[in-house]
């Protein structure tokens, strides 16, 4: 599985004994496996000048083919190996790949996830982990509902569908968008029950290992069904694959932000990220640094900066199961004095969360459809220098998801 060093080997080999078919076909298989696509053909391409009629060199020769976009050409290949009558297992993996290409003249593609899940969480309303805060006024002790932590059973949904239009088989640049619809449900504290609805659209231009991605953000959030919070603005994501082992992310977005209830609080956000993603065998690491700027327009004190980085592991256990961790550390510096505390508020945030998902079904065709199960627990730990941000909450949540 080493597919690069194997690559490097076997091109110190070929360069000894450059004709030698065996040396050829392992360096174009490491070739393939290492991303070095262009070269694989060249590899497979010498030994089919020596033996013409290799079923196996033509077979891999086409899924290269298939993988730089060349489908026509591959579709030949594929049915020159079919036309030597080869196995069973054989010929079966070829008319999938020929099934696939044609679905590739298609134009539109639709997919999505539907999720149910069911949460328990200890501290629905981030009560302050102290009932007593400082101001300058004095000790202040807290009274009402969010005086005492107050757990709750959650139900949430979740639906997203993407749309992806291509105009031609072969083109680069493509229009994707997308609708999101998430809903949370609190057993007793209605008033926190959120309702999201988001929409994005925009052009895909993917190029080799190259991907950009830009697009029109519209999103509308109800809190305790009233209307809480719109937004809109411009997003932009690219990412490069250096290699099957590492591809590098980055994003970019620029929000306009309506406080329905409380204007004061409306601002531009900026926000850039930037992160690797590792793979190898079974592992996957992925790694987040973020920026984020709010400006509010009036109140100052809603204005800040916020720094956090982020790490993401998952793990396949067996086919059908796959543990995952991540953790997120998170800073916030406000501008100015918060009102009636005389200080600056400076908040850090930690979040860890653990748990384990599985493939309860899958389809037997290539249609994305499955079936999948998760339960997952969430802790979080803020601190801040005014106590009244200052919370611990806990999480637990068993959901399945619909993919289509």
């Amino acid at each position: 599985g080493e597919y690069d060093s194997a690559y490097h080997s076997f091109y110190q080999a070929f360069r000894t004994d450059p004709t030698s078919l065996q040396i050829n076909f392992m360096l174009g298989r490491s070739a393939f496996e290492s991303g070095r696509l262009e070269e694989a053909v060249m590899a497979y391409e010498r030994i089919l000048f020596q033996e013409p009629e290799s079923p196996r060199v033509k077979l891999e020769l086409a899924r290269t083919y298939l993988r730089l976009g060349s489908r026509k050409q591959a579709e030949q290949l594929f049915n020159q190996v079919l036309a030597a009558e080869p196995p069973d297992p054989v010929r079966h993996n070829i008319n999938r790949y020929l099934t696939a290409i044609t679905g590739a003249e298609k134009r539109h593609f639709l997919s999505g996830a539907f999720t149910l899940g069911f949460g328990y969480d200890d501290n629905v309303r981030t009560t302050p982990a102290d009932d007593i805060i400082r101001t300058v006024i004095g000790e202040v002790h807290l009274t009402g509902p969010g005086a005492e932590p107050l757990d709750n059973y959650l139900l949430n949904t979740s639906l997203v569908l993407e749309h992806l239009y291509r105009p031609s088989a072969d083109s680069s640049l493509n229009w994707k968008s997308t609708f999101t619809s998430y809903n949370i449900f609190n057993e007793t504290a209605n008033d926190l029950d959120i309702n999201l609805f988001g929409f994005s659209s925009g052009p895909v231009w993917q190029r080799g290992r190259f991907s950009l991605h830009g697009n029109l953000i519209l999103n509308h959030i109800e809190l305790g069904y009233d209307r809480y919070l719109g937004i809109y603005g411009l997003g932009c994501s690219f990412s490069y694959r250096h290699s099957p082992l590492l591809t590098l992310n980055s994003y970019f977005s620029l929000l306009d932000k309506n406080f329905y209830q409380d204007g004061g609080k409306d601002s531009t956000n900026t926000a850039v990220s930037l992160g690797p993603v590792f793979v190898y065998g079974r592992n996957r690491l992925s790694l987040t640094a973020r920026y984020e700027k709010e400006s509010a327009y009036e109140d100052l004190n809603n204005t800040y900066e916020r720094y956090s980085i982020a790490a993401r592991y998952d793990r396949k256990l067996f086919t059908r199961y796959n543990l995952f961790f991540s953790c997120k550390r998170q800073e916030s510096d406000y501008e100015g004095l918060a009102p009636l505390f005389n200080r600056e508020r400076e908040d850090e945030t930690n979040y860890y969360n653990l748990g384990i998902s599985r493939i309860l079904w899958s389809s037997s065709e290539k249609n994305g459809r499955s079936l999948i199960g998760r339960i997952s627990h969430t802790y979080i730990d803020a601190e801040s220098t005014i106590e009244l941000y200052e919370y611990d909450k806990n999480v637990t949540t068993l959901a399945v998801t619909f993919t289509f």
